[in-house]
């Protein structure tokens, strides 16, 4: 009998071993990537969800963050984009950066110089290389807020041998202008069209789809608030200039939609803001400061508002704080060991109350007292070449010193991009 049994218990064993064989075989699916896309595809299905529920939740938080406008309600800051998991995470002090996943990083010839997100999924980036090593400059474009690219050689013509710089319009349009060259794209950067320039005098009522930049005029500094307009930079001058000599004009609006310039007036350093893009104007002197040798920077995230005062090697010279959305400032530092060295770029308040800063030395510093001091956040943080504003959030260059970029919809979560 047992004998009998023998061949059944082989053969058992024989499509057994043939199974197992035959799922060794089978690839599997690349987990992974499933995961970064599922991400991506919840992130989106909730923005679209939100409904009317969330359109109420905004207008209530909208009417909480309008100091001074009676004109309208203030936009919200973007949503902070969800950080997809597997990839290694750097944190301290209540900032975080996500690392790169496990799907490829995009490379890019030259390096990142210039990065804009319009909305927390669209980013368009350039990259390029120095006049001593020259390389074609490319831009990059993202519509899963930096977890995959793709990017395309500009020609020539667009760019020049000067160098170039990227803006990106509310509308969705980008520009390049490069020495007197300018570009525009109606397609994320496929294809470019020259396009002229205005003279950047005549008064032109700015819209929501128009821009604010520092161009050539009068005063200590030589520069004016001109308005750019989609398809015509330099397009004219605000409805109203504010009342203070200019020297430097902010690159977007802030989260709560204020627009900031900085200079002086009657021999003080002052900011001027406007929340319609030049009609209306408010200005504030910052007393006890004598004319800075240098720029006067400022941001707002509601009710708080930071303005520093900078030598013309970014040295922290003064920082004011407001609580009442920059209707008035209060001086909280003035200089020396409790700040920063200098400030390498934007000042960026946190939804917290915080202020963080990227410090000359290339590392973070975060103020939990209204910019009175700062510690440096440590951990195993990055060193940072320096952060900008976008019209949706914030970028941080050079990351590790090698020419990593990462992009925040609020200043605390940073996702590292996965292009370099």
């Amino acid at each position: 009998m047992r004998d009998r049994e023998m061949p059944g218990a082989g053969l058992d064993v024989r499509l057994a071993h043939g199974r197992t064989d035959l799922l060794d075989s089978i690839d599997q699916p690349p987990m992974a990537r499933i995961r970064e896309r599922a991400a991506v595809r919840r992130r989106r299905r909730r923005a679209v969800g939100s409904g009317s529920a969330g359109l109420l939740c905004v207008a209530v938080a909208a009417t909480l963050l309008q100091p001074w406008n009676a004109q309208g309600r203030d936009p919200l800051p973007p949503p902070v984009a969800e950080a997809p998991g597997g990839g290694p995470v750097y944190t301290d002090a209540g900032i975080t950066i996500n690392g790169l996943t496990e799907s490829a990083v995009t490379q890019v010839p030259g390096t990142i110089t210039d990065v804009e997100f319009v909305d927390p999924d669209h980013g368009y980036l350039l990259a390029g290389c120095p006049a001593v090593a020259p390389c074609p400059t490319n831009v990059g474009r993202t519509d899963d807020g930096g977890l995959t690219w793709q990017y395309s050689e500009l020609p020539r013509a667009v760019v020049g041998s000067e160098g170039a710089e990227l803006t990106g319009f509310p509308d969705g349009q980008l520009m390049i202008t490069s020495g007197p060259r300018t570009h525009v794209s109606t397609d994320q950067g496929r294809n470019w069209r020259p396009v002229g320039a205005g003279g950047g005098t005549g008064r032109v009522p700015a819209t929501a789809d128009d821009l604010l930049r520092a161009g050539p005029g009068g005063g200590r500094c030589g520069l004016d608030v001109e308005v750019w307009q989609p398809a015509l930079p330099r397009a004219g001058v605000p409805a109203t200039a504010p009342d203070l000599d200019v020297c430097w004009v902010a690159p977007a609006t802030t989260a709560d939609g204020a627009w900031w310039v900085g200079g002086t007036r009657d021999g003080n350093a002052a900011v001027a803001m406007t929340r319609d893009r030049g009609t209306h104007w408010r200005t504030v002197e910052l007393p006890g400061t004598g004319v800075p040798a240098g720029s006067v920077e400022v941001t707002s995230l509601g009710s708080q508002a930071y303005a520093a005062v900078l030598g013309t090697d970014r040295t922290v010279r003064a920082l004011f704080h407001s609580s009442d959305g920059g209707q008035s400032f209060t001086r909280t530092l003035s200089g020396g060991p409790a700040a920063p060295q200098g400030v390498s770029g934007a000042l960026v308040p946190l939804l917290d109350g915080r202020l963080l800063v990227a410090g000359t030395d290339r590392r973070f510093h975060v103020s939990a007292d209204q910019g009175a001091t700062f510690s440096r956040a440590e951990g195993n943080l990055p060193v940072v070449g320096r952060l900008t504003r976008t019209l949706a959030g914030y970028v941080a260059y050079d990351l590790f010193g090698s020419g990593w970029a990462a992009y925040s919809a609020d200043g605390a979560t940073w996702r590292k991009l996965q292009i370099n």
